[in-house]
C-alpha cells in the first residue's frame, strides 16, 4: 500500500482534472486583478497537491489519466505554473553536486 502524505488532498483523477480546468489559470492576463490572480493560483496549487496525492496513492498511470482530461492548452497553462512548485517538492531530481558522496568515497572518486 502506498504511503501518503498527511494532509494530502486525496481526490479521483475527475475531479483532479475539474480543479485544473477551475483554476481558469487560460484566462490569466497581464492586467488581472491580484486577488483574482492570487484564487486562480491557489487553486492550481490545490490541484497540484490532489495530483501528488493521486500519484502517492496510484502512481504514475492514475496521473496520466487525470491530465488527459483536461486540454493542451489547460495542461501547458497548469505546467508553466506548477514548474516552480515542483522543482521545490519531492518530485525534483537533486541538483548535481548536492548529492551526498558515493558509500566510502569521495565525491567524483
Amino acid at each position: 500500500m502506498a504511503v501518503v502524505s498527511p494532509g494530502r488532498i486525496e481526490l479521483e483523477p475527475e475531479e483532479v482534472a475539474g480543479l485544473i480546468r477551475g483554476s481558469r489559470l487560460l484566462d490569466l492576463r497581464a492586467d488581472t486583478p491580484a486577488d483574482v490572480r492570487r484564487r486562480y493560483t491557489e487553486t492550481a496549487l490545490t490541484a497540484l497537491d490532489a495530483l501528488c496525492g493521486l500519484a502517492e496513492r496510484h502512481g504514475t498511470d492514475a496521473v496520466w489519466d487525470a491530465l488527459a482530461l483536461v486540454t493542451h492548452r489547460e495542461l501547458l497553462a497548469f505546467a508553466t505554473l506548477m514548474a516552480s512548485e515542483l522543482a521545490d517538492s519531492d518530485f525534483a531530481l537533486p541538483v548535481p553536486g548536492d548529492a551526498p558522496p558515493p558509500a566510502g568515497g569521495e565525491p567524483g572518486a
